[in-house]
């Protein structure tokens, strides 16, 4: 069987690893850039790791990750960031985000008798009996619950800080989304974790496990043109070879750009359903000190402005030179604009209100910038996990290809989805031929 993986990000590489494990399988992962690890890109500036991806993994323990680090003999170790250290601005004041029940007991978002309520919902929650499943969306559960306002208002900063997305936008979330993701989250012991030398350590572990079968090849800089069906096989034509023959495709690119490549061809109407579906974009603003300016705590979103800071190197030292520190801010973006212009002075405005939260709380900061990299429309998730969007599943009834990528169906949020995604192709895929075997016998 020769497979052809469209897309060389985490999805691709991880669908490729699996399969490039078994014997009598060969093929060639396809990537348009001239890198791998698509949104997970890793690249060094001036001593610092800068990631194009946000690398926190939440609930390492109970990730996609800890399969893959079994099955695929992955190694990498991750620290997780300090929750005692983790806090929330609101009106001015600091206060700890109540990550747990020490912190919930601590903070200074909700009033006693609200911290009894928000236990209340957590514990439903880990307990799987939470009404929140059973609503469309997060807004519809909130505007029929009788909780006090700033339970409510707490319930949208969880699920944009959680999805990357602007409260608005996390009141539209399906509330069977939520109240999985967060049942899962609430069960882990690890909740925020960085994985030491960012997603790298990953990228290039799944990059040697495909070269170490010299029946697979990785294609960079080959983005496919053009797929066609003949008597079985699929036939790709890439921008510099033509007529490539495979027995399986599997797409792991967004599914924007899937719907685009199939346009001319019969599978275009099964996928029409996917081609509208709106990304996840946020503000990116990246800034490597030549010291560390200062450590008020690892983490402070600002609930007020809807963004927030990491220190990335407070948790993962491997990121930034000796004696350095790497800051990480992150403003959610809604997208919904009348014109350019508009667009302009609202990104414009986010930035500032960045620059004035490194000023509250890193006094000096620019004095001491060795790197800085700020990028204004910086896709997290191809496609925002909100109720008026569709995932793709790995298998459309009707169409001969496999589908993954964090725009798919797929367990948890962001790069697990891709991981689980591609997981789960690959298994689809050996499934499919064990199947096959069994009939011919």
């Amino acid at each position: 069987m020769k497979i052809a993986i469209i897309g060389g990000g985490l999805a691709g590489l991880t669908a490729a690893a699996y399969l490039s494990a078994q014997p009598n399988i060969e093929g060639t992962v396809f990537e348009r850039s001239p890198q791998l690890g698509g949104r997970a890109f890793t690249y060094e500036k001036s001593g610092f790791t800068l990631n194009y991806g946000a690398h926190a993994v939440y609930g390492i323990d109970r990730h996609t990750l800890q399969h893959m680090e079994e099955e695929l003999n992955l190694k990498f170790q991750s620290k997780q960031v300090d929750k005692r250290k983790v806090v929330y601005a609101k009106h001015g004041r600091l206060t700890p985000a109540p990550l747990d029940f020490v912190n919930i007991m601590k903070t200074g978002v909700l009033t006693p008798m609200e911290k009894v309520r928000f236990v209340a919902e957590v514990a439903a929650v880990i307990s799987h009996i939470h009404q929140l499943k059973h609503y469309r969306t997060l807004g519809e559960y909130l505007d029929k619950s009788n909780s006090a306002p700033d339970v409510k208002e707490l319930w949208e900063h969880l699920v944009s800080s959680n999805f990357f997305i602007t409260p608005e936008d996390a009141r539209k979330v399906s509330g069977e989304v939520i109240a999985e993701y967060y049942h899962n989250l609430f069960l882990s012991s690890k909740p925020v974790n960085y994985i030491l030398g960012s997603w790298t350590t990953i990228t290039d572990q799944l990059v040697h496990k495909i070269g170490e079968n010299e029946k697979w090849d990785i294609a960079v800089k080959e983005p496919v043109e053009t797929i066609v069906m003949e008597k079985g096989k699929f036939i790709l034509n890439t921008k510099s070879r033509e007529a490539l023959e495979f027995d399986q495709v599997i797409f792991a690119m967004p599914v924007q750009q899937v719907c685009k490549m199939l346009e001319n061809t019969p599978w275009k109407t099964q996928l029409d359903p996917y081609k509208d579906n709106t990304c996840t974009e946020v503000l990116v603003y990246d800034v490597g000190f030549s010291k560390v300016v200062a450590r008020p705590f690892h983490y402070i979103s600002d609930m007020d402005n809807k963004v927030f800071i990491s220190d990335v190197s407070a948790t993962d030292y491997t990121v930034v030179p000796v004696g350095g520190q790497l800051l990480q801010g992150i403003a959610y973006l809604n997208d919904d604009f009348s014109d350019e212009e508009e667009k302009k002075q609202y990104l414009e405005k986010k930035t500032q209100q960045m620059e004035a939260l490194f000023d509250t709380y890193y006094p000096d900061w620019r004095e001491h910038t060795a790197v800085k990299r700020v990028s204004k429309k910086a896709m997290v998730a191809s496609v925002k996990n909100i109720y008026s969007n569709k995932l793709l599943p790995n298998k459309l009834p009707g169409v001969p290809f496999l589908f993954c990528g964090d725009g798919c169906e797929g367990k948890g949020e962001l790069a697990e989805r891709a991981f689980s995604s591609g997981r789960a192709a690959a298994q689809m895929l050996l499934n499919q031929r064990l199947e096959t075997k069994a009939l011919a016998l």
